[in-house]
């Protein structure tokens, strides 16, 4: 019975583990897309960089880094 306890418990930290990490990566995504649009969060370390893109478009691109050290790159064509 306590091995089973104890497996369980190892069980339920890793998913609890995976969550916060998955929720962590999810935000990154999120704070890359509102610096694509412009605005910048506080707690983030962002970079933005703008280039020629073909036909006349400007390529976007958002660099992110978290408190948690996750990181995100969008990028997005705008004509």
């Amino acid at each position: 019975m306590a091995l089973s306890t104890s497996t369980l418990l190892h069980y339920h930290r890793a998913l609890a583990l995976s969550f916060s990490q998955q929720w962590a990566q999810r935000e990154a995504w999120r704070v890359a897309g509102q610096r694509l649009i412009g605005h910048e969060v506080a707690g983030w370390v962002s970079r933005l960089q703008q280039k020629s893109g073909p036909s006349g478009c400007i390529l976007l691109q958002a660099d992110v880094t978290g408190p948690w050290q996750r990181r995100a790159t969008l990028t997005r064509l705008r004509c």
